[in-house]
């Protein structure tokens, strides 16, 4: 009788130490095939990871003071990161609801109530999924192994025309993620034209490209992510890159994502692909 009164104190003094969390992820039609990982405190490795409409619960200790979410960087390597500050000592039971935002997701702590509504609309996470997540490294070490790699192995090929090309769209989008407008304004040739279907007329040449991209580099939490693409080559100088992309906003507080089309037609100009033509159209 004494040991099992000794059991139960041992189990009630485990569980006063520790607070039960859940995370949701609701519904998105924006990276569903992008998992979020999330971390708890200081941890360098993730507890779960969760894919759209998904959900997790997890034990944490109750010394715990913080949620972090990890989100895979679009055209780069490592994680954008959001954290949210939590007492977890004085909430034994915790709910949070994460969605989509320029930088990686919002959280949003509810109480069971209000988290009920979002716990019916997704799915448990199935136990047992193996967690594909690279930790971090710091810029020392990237370095470093960049040299080993280097120096282990011959210089690989350079890259063929489509390659090349897939890099120059690459560029534009992280110098649009950069808000970096004199970057932007350096992919174009010098007369090129740029018709975005939110404007009235195309801007033609690179005077007008420049003020283009001084305007919209403004809208500091704006941010673009590439989808689904094709490129074609005609001839040796001239490729088409055509395909969708997502923007990311706020506006009013809010997230939003508005997702389009692109055109990007590519001319190789002293050995750099460069754009000679940019569409772009948003779906009414």
């Amino acid at each position: 009788m004494r040991r099992l009164l000794a059991v139960m104190l041992a189990a009630g003094a485990a569980c006063a130490s520790a607070a039960e969390v859940t995370v949701i992820r609701s519904k998105s039609i924006i990276a569903e095939e992008w998992p979020v990982y999330i971390l708890v405190g200081n941890q360098t490795r993730p507890v779960a990871d969760l894919e759209s409409g998904e959900r997790v619960t997890f034990q944490v200790p109750a010394e715990v003071r913080s949620i972090v979410i990890h989100c895979p960087k679009v055209n780069a390597i490592g994680y954008d990161e959001s954290r949210v500050d939590y007492d977890f000592k004085a909430n034994a039971r915790a709910f949070f609801v994460i969605s989509p935002s320029p930088d990686c997701v919002s959280i949003d702590a509810l109480d069971a109530r209000g988290a009920a509504p979002h716990m019916s609309a997704t799915r448990n996470r199935l136990a047992g999924r193996r967690i594909d997540y690279e930790a971090p490294q710091a810029a020392a070490s990237v370095a470093m192994a960049a040299t080993a790699a280097s120096l282990a192995k011959p210089v690989a090929a350079a890259a063929g025309p489509q390659q090349q090309v897939a890099a120059a769209t690459a560029a534009w989008a992280e110098a649009f993620n950069s808000r970096d407008a004199l970057g932007l304004s350096s992919l174009y040739e010098a007369q090129a034209t740029l018709n975005d279907g939110a404007e009235k007329a195309p801007r033609i040449g690179a005077t007008a490209i420049a003020d283009y991209y001084a305007a919209a580099v403004k809208r500091k939490a704006q941010r673009v992510a590439l989808g689904e693409r094709s490129i074609r080559l005609l001839g040796d100088s001239v490729a088409i890159d055509t395909g969708t992309l997502t923007y990311f906003d706020m506006r009013d507080g809010n997230a939003t994502t508005t997702p389009g089309r692109y055109s990007l037609t590519y001319q190789k100009v002293g050995g750099k692909w460069l754009i000679v033509d940019h569409q772009t159209s948003i779906p009414r």
